[in-house]
């Protein structure tokens, strides 16, 4: 422990003639289909809602800005759609950092696993759903029940993305009165950066609704590593700037009319203001 960088981590599971007999009682391959989704903040159920075209807030992943898309893989997940679930390094150093630390600073999660996390386990923080979650990772993208595609799509119209806001439907019109096919490369970098923290959305703006300094250097690392990968061209960053303009609630919130109501907006499921 007195020398973390030092640490060795490796993992593997092998087998000989090893079959899957039977998955136990729970049928992971239903979010292929429509399904309830309970959003939960903690051990506190927040809400329930489908995840499907059923439900008017789905949004199917062709109809999200590819820049969003790209945005948020740069951001959680880089090589999502060529893992099989894990990425050894990204372990390894959380583990440095939370050794370093002393305390919880850094998951490894890949998208994979937030989604097993969030869809079929409950919220306890312990080994043993950990384990859970990292063999239901395995059976997914090893077995192949679920295709990466319908994951990612799954993962945007879950997440939260602000206190009460899930789904990117409910994130574009939230802050920018869009739709999600029309958001840009600044508005999707924003929206990429808020996810680890949802709720601290307004620490990222000040007084005026714009756009902290510090996000300078987020912008250019996002935009920079989009561009190594060739996911958006020299022209996409053409006069790029850490700056987005609110349209939307949120405006109202960052810039209430009458700042002692600011604790009191909240953001409902028919998505208006109360």
């Amino acid at each position: 422990m007195s020398a973390p960088d030092s640490l060795i981590f490796n993992s593997d599971l092998t087998g000989n003639a090893l079959t899957i007999e039977k998955y136990g009682d729970e049928n992971f391959s239903r979010i292929n289909n429509t399904f309830l989704f309970d959003a939960y903040d903690g051990d506190r159920l927040q809400r329930s809602f489908l995840i499907g075209p059923e439900n008017s807030d789905f949004t199917p992943l062709n109809e999200i800005s590819h820049y969003l898309q790209y945005a948020v893989l740069t951001s959680e997940d880089p090589s999502f759609f060529y893992h099989r679930g894990f990425i050894p390094d990204a372990f390894k150093e959380s583990m440095i950092e939370n050794i370093k630390a002393k305390r919880f600073v850094r998951g490894g999660s890949t998208i994979s696993m937030q989604l097993v996390k969030n869809v079929f386990l409950s919220r306890e923080k312990t080994i043993s759903r950990k384990l859970q979650e990292m063999l239901i990772v395995w059976l997914i993208e090893n077995k192949g029940l679920v295709s990466k595609e319908r994951m990612f799509e799954i993962y945007l119209n879950a997440i939260e993305w602000g206190p009460g806001i899930y789904g990117i439907k409910e994130a574009s019109q939230f802050y920018f009165n869009k739709l999600p096919s029309q958001l840009n490369l600044a508005e999707s970098i924003f929206l990429a950066s808020i996810i680890p923290r949802p709720k601290y959305y307004r620490y990222s703006l000040d007084a005026q609704g714009n756009l902290n300094s510090y996000l300078a250097s987020y912008y250019r690392t996002v935009s920079n590593r989009m561009l190594s990968k060739t996911w958006i061209s020299p022209i996409d960053t053409f006069n790029l700037q850490p700056q987005v303009k609110l349209k939307g609630p949120a405006l109202k919130i960052v810039m209430p009319a009458d700042s002692s109501m600011t604790d009191s907006l909240q953001w409902n499921q028919s998505n208006e203001l109360f």
